[in-house]
């Protein structure tokens, strides 16, 4: 999940907040604060081939290691927590536990883990020894992978359905280690190709429809994108509505130059994807802020919310399931707009980490300790 922040200085404070049938709680939001400290980095532009990320695609964090799945190196590289080298898992082949374009990282409680490669999802043992194909298919992979037990997962995937036309079929579905599925959360179903008409629709629908995670009882919590509201709907494991998270918080809009960059970035990717191919994609970015920037399962099983109406990150952090909100927790950090900073978020640290990226696509992964309130 992508954030970028920009430079204008917006102040957003809370108003209402709104939970379960949309009765106010409160008027101020989460009384306590957790306190966030950029307390190192890994990753050189020029230097030791270990500390230089080809692409870092995914990242996890643990007390005892950190994970960063580099896809241009096929490798899921290791790190102790002073940032020294640990080693990897995988290496560039099509053998088993061999990689060739990985893009998705997913760790189980017991330390075992899945990575997503272009050609199958592979499930491995907590050193790294590859156990067994979940899926195998042919370059249609799921993506945004996310834990929900011991032995099950969620996905955001597609397929084709062919009738009088074609539809393009997004949906977001639990599965199990034998690769069979569980739960189905959401569909929708677009016909395809676009018209020149529809074709910023289809894109916000295909690309950037939602935002979800999970906790370790199967539950889905899951943001539809595109929209001014913040509102966090919540999923029971069989796929059925039991809450909704909300804030009731300003709208803020876009600069200029942030509407411009992200209208040239999604069209840049969809180039880069083969796509201008079969048409070209004009795209128009919304006018404001999307409310919710990421979402996460953290420490203590709680929800952690990135805010995307502000210029530094700022978190919400909600008790699940109940949804009652907790804290709210500040990093004082501000980047360009031209730059990324992407957060990785787990239950299995209490600290966590992001990947920064900065116009000439240098990566560098920077350690965040969180400290709670006593």
């Amino acid at each position: 999940m992508y954030c970028r922040l920009g430079a204008l200085c917006v102040m957003v404070s809370f108003l209402m907040i709104g939970c379960g049938d949309g009765e106010a709680v409160s008027e101020s939001g989460a009384n306590e604060s957790i306190l966030l400290t950029m307390t190192d980095t890994i990753g050189v532009e020029l230097g030791d081939s270990c500390l230089m990320f080809g692409y870092a695609v995914d990242a996890a964090r643990t007390d005892s290691i950190i994970y960063i799945l580099d896809m241009s190196r096929s490798k899921l590289q290791k790190y102790y927590p002073d940032g020294s080298y640990a080693g990897f898992v995988g290496g560039s082949g099509d053998g088993p536990g061999e990689l060739s374009m990985p893009h998705w990282l997913a760790f189980f409680p017991d330390g075992s883990f899945l990575i997503q490669d272009i050609i199958d999802l592979g499930y491995y043992s907590p050193s790294g020894e590859w156990l067994s194909h979940v899926f195998t298919h042919a370059g249609n992979w799921p993506s945004d992978h996310v834990v929900t037990g011991p032995e099950s997962f969620v996905v955001k995937w597609h397929e084709f359905v062919q009738g009088d036309s074609f539809i393009l079929r997004k949906f977001i579905a639990s599965y199990d280690l034998q690769g069979d599925i569980i739960s189905e959360f959401m569909t929708d179903s677009i016909p395809v190709p676009a018209t020149p008409e529809t074709n910023n629709d289809v894109l916000n629908r295909s690309f950037s429809s939602h935002y979800f995670t999970a906790d370790l009882d199967g539950n889905l919590y899951m943001v539809k994108r595109h929209t001014p509201d913040y509102r966090i709907e919540c999923f029971d494991p069989s796929g059925v509505p039991f809450n909704t998270l909300s804030l009731d918080l300003p709208v803020v809009e876009k600069t200029a130059q942030e509407i411009a960059l992200e209208k040239q970035h999604t069209e840049e990717y969809l180039t880069g994807m083969g796509t201008s191919n079969m048409m070209e994609w004009i795209y128009t970015p919304d006018s404001f802020r999307e409310p919710i920037a990421g979402i996460w399962l953290g420490w203590n099983e709680n929800l952690w919310v990135l805010r995307g109406t502000e210029d530094t990150p700022v978190f919400d952090i909600w008790s699940i399931p109940s949804g009652e909100l907790l804290y709210t927790a500040h990093l004082d950090l501000s980047i360009p707009a031209t730059e990324f900073l992407t957060f990785y978020i787990n239950p299995w640290c209490e600290d966590f980490l992001a990947v920064h990226e900065d116009e000439g696509m240098v990566q560098r992964v920077i350690l965040i300790d969180a400290e709670y309130p006593l």
